[in-house]
């Protein structure tokens, strides 16, 4: 009779299991394995079972909730997988070191609303800014949860916690931006490396290798994911960027075109927000550039 474990990591051929409360390796069974589309994914329930000499062997996938996709990395076409079952993102950025990048933060968000996924964004390394408050602005516009946090002197570690409790939860963001020290302030004897930015680039080294899965002592688990310098959108339907930009949906009502696409329409209620300064214009760029990255790809990623 087979048993139920959650898949917490993978290295080569071994698997990590979270099974009541205790790590169990295992490995793949070979039909699991080269069944089409049935990769196993961290955040994956699978079933398993023992042998006689106390191997343990994964059989099969259950059913999926939620996946997390992302482009393949570099010039590869086609989506990479990166976890499964998840309740929600934690888009993570840096104040400072590096810097502050609103254009690749809006990325991660879109990725996570194609999946269907509630994102929090979690602006890290306030210390090193005089006015914090001015990066969370930008996002308490657009009604998206935005957390001010520093993993040095604790700040903002309380509500992080809170938001994680009793949830699956995918950390992800540009590399260097600390979210592998946010996991280890909130969960104690982790001890995930950090690492420090680079001074020639300004871009942060990688210190996660893979994805990987954590319980954590409130309830709930964490996936730490490996730090992203660019992220694209290839598969992703234009309607997951309008979800993506709820302040600019919410404006576009007054637009005097039901198809406005906020470029250079006349009468564009969205213009006339950004110039009230109730809508970013670093926001209005992002949209406009994903809109069109969204309606483009699928012909020239095929």
């Amino acid at each position: 009779m087979s048993s139920e474990g959650v898949v917490l990591s993978r290295a080569g051929g071994l698997y990590r299991l979270w099974v009541r409360g205790e790590i169990v390796n295992a490995t793949l069974r070979g039909r699991v394995k080269h069944r089409s589309g049935s990769k196993v994914l961290v955040g994956d329930r699978v079933f398993f079972d023992v042998d006689s000499e106390g191997n343990t062997t994964i059989e099969g996938i259950a059913k999926r909730t939620s996946v997390l996709r992302r482009r393949s990395p570099g010039r590869s076409k086609g989506v990479r997988e990166v976890a499964a079952n998840l309740d929600q993102v934690i888009a993570v950025g840096s104040a400072s070191s590096p810097a502050w990048d609103q254009h690749l933060m809006d990325r991660f968000v879109v990725v996570a609303e194609a999946s269907h996924l509630s994102v929090t964004v979690v602006i890290n390394k306030i210390d090193l800014v005089d006015d914090p408050a001015k990066y969370a602005k930008i996002y308490l516009q657009t009604g998206y949860p935005t957390l001010l946090t520093c993993a040095h002197d604790g700040r903002g570690i309380p509500e992080l916690s809170g938001v994680l409790k009793g949830k699956i939860s995918l950390f992800t963001g540009p590399t260097g931006v600390g979210k592998s020290a946010l996991l280890n302030a909130i969960q104690s004897g982790l001890r995930l490396r950090t690492g420090e930015v680079s001074k020639k680039s300004g871009a942060g080294r990688h210190t996660t290798v893979s994805a990987e899965m954590f319980p954590l002592d409130t309830g709930g688990f964490v996936v730490d994911t490996p730090g992203l310098r660019d992220i694209g959108l290839w598969g992703i339907d234009h309607s997951a960027v309008n979800s993506a930009f709820p302040e600019i949906a919410e404006a576009s009502a007054g637009c005097r075109f039901d198809d406005c696409r906020h470029l250079k329409e006349p009468d564009c209620a969205v213009h006339q927000a950004v110039k009230s300064e109730t809508i970013s214009e670093l926001r209005l760029e992002s949209y406009q550039r994903f809109l069109g990255e969204a309606i483009t790809a699928r012909k020239t990623w095929k």
